[in-house]
C-alpha cells in the first residue's frame, strides 16, 4: 500500500491506493495556508494518520505528495509557492521525520496528470496535456508516455502563460495571467462581480443566500438565468484561450481538464471544443480530444501515490 497526498491551495486530501491504483479509503480537509506552513503540514500529517489508521494496520511503502508551485524534487523542498504563500520549505524532511517513510514530492499538477495517465482518460495517449482547474491552473505534459518536467523540473507552469498583457494581477506578480481569469478563483470572482451588476439576477440572488461557489453558479447558468450565461460565454473563452496556445505549441492527441468544476462536462466543455477548434492555427493543427478526467479530484491522489515510478 501506498499514500497520496492532494494539497491544493483550498483544500488537501490524502488517500490508501493499493497496488492496482485504485484507492482503498481517503479523507480530506481544508488547507487553511494563511495559518502557515506548519499547521498545514501538522494537518495534512493527521490525515496521513487517519489513513493509516482506518487501512486496519496495512504497511505503507512510502508517501507522495503533490504540491502547486516551483518544486526541488530531489531535496524534497518547495521553492515557491505563490498559492500557498510558500518558499524553501523542507516539506518531505518534516513528514519523514513524523512518518519514518520515503516521501516523494511533486507538482500537483504534474501528480493529476500522472494519474489520469495511469487509470483515467489519459491511458489511451502518448501525447497529453493535463489541466488542473483550481484555486489557480496547473498543467501536466505527457509526452511519449514520460512526464514532460524540463531541463530543473519545474516545466508545465501552464497557468502563467500570458493572457493579456498588464492584464488583471496575478498572485504571482505577474499581471494578465491566464490563472487570473480560468482557474476557478477567477470563474468564482467573475459571478461575484456579475450578480453586483445585475441585481435582478438569480446569481445576485444565490450569492445573499450563501457564498458562491462552482456548484451553485453552475446552477444557475443551467436555469439560464442571463447575467450568469454572459458570464459564463465569457469565462470558457477565456479557458478556450489559454487551451488553444497549448494545442498549437505541442498539437497533443488530448487534453484533459481536472478540477471540481470539470464535473459538469460537456456543459463547461463543448463550447470550449468550439473556440478551440475556431481558433487553432489557421485552422490547420490537429484537434485534440478535449475531455474531463475520469478519475476527477481522485487523479491528484493516485498520481501522487505512484510517485516512486517517476
Amino acid at each position: 500500500m501506498k499514500i497520496g497526498i492532494d494539497l491544493g491551495g483550498t483544500t488537501m486530501t490524502a488517500g490508501l491506493v493499493d497496488d492496482a491504483n485504485c484507492i482503498r479509503l481517503k479523507t480530506g480537509t481544508d488547507t487553511l495556508s494563511l495559518q502557515g506552513a506548519d499547521s498545514v503540514i501538522q494537518r495534512m500529517a493527521g490525515l496521513v494518520r487517519t489513513v493509516m489508521d482506518q487501512s486496519g494496520g496495512e504497511p505503507v511503502t512510502h508517501i507522495g505528495i503533490g504540491c502547486p508551485g516551483m518544486l526541488d524534487r530531489a531535496k524534497g523542498r518547495v521553492i515557491y509557492s505563490n498559492n500557498l504563500d510558500w518558499g524553501d520549505l523542507d516539506i518531505c524532511d518534516r513528514m519523514r521525520t513524523i512518518f519514518g517513510t520515503p516521501v516523494y514530492l511533486e507538482n500537483d499538477a504534474n501528480s493529476a496528470a500522472i494519474g489520469e495517465y495511469i487509470a483515467g482518460a489519459g491511458s489511451e495517449y502518448s501525447l497529453m496535456v493535463m489541466i488542473t482547474l483550481g484555486t489557480g491552473i496547473g498543467g501536466g505534459i505527457i509526452i511519449d508516455k514520460k512526464l514532460y518536467r524540463g531541463k530543473s523540473g519545474n516545466a508545465n507552469i501552464l497557468g502563467h502563460l500570458l493572457l493579456h498583457s498588464g492584464g488583471r494581477l496575478c498572485t504571482c506578480g505577474r499581471k494578465g495571467c491566464w490563472e487570473a481569469y480560468a482557474s476557478v478563483t477567477a470563474f468564482i470572482r467573475m459571478a461575484g462581480e456579475a450578480a453586483d451588476q445585475n441585481r435582478d439576477s438569480l446569481l445576485w440572488q444565490l450569492r445573499n443566500e450563501e457564498d458562491l461557489d462552482g456548484k451553485n453558479i453552475f446552477t444557475a447558468v443551467k436555469k439560464k438565468d442571463p447575467a450568469a450565461l454572459r458570464m459564463f460565454d465569457q469565462y470558457t473563452g477565456y479557458l478556450a484561450e489559454g487551451i488553444t496556445d497549448i494545442v498549437n505549441m505541442l498539437e497533443p492527441e488530448a487534453v484533459i481538464i481536472g478540477g471540481g468544476i470539470s464535473r459538469e462536462g460537456d456543459l463547461l466543455l463543448d463550447p470550449v471544443r468550439r473556440m478551440v477548434a475556431r481558433n487553432i492555427y489557421c485552422g490547420s493543427a490537429a484537434m485534440p480530444v478535449i475531455t474531463a478526467a475520469r478519475l476527477g479530484n481522485d487523479a491528484g491522489i493516485i498520481g501522487a501515490a505512484c510517485l516512486d515510478q517517476y
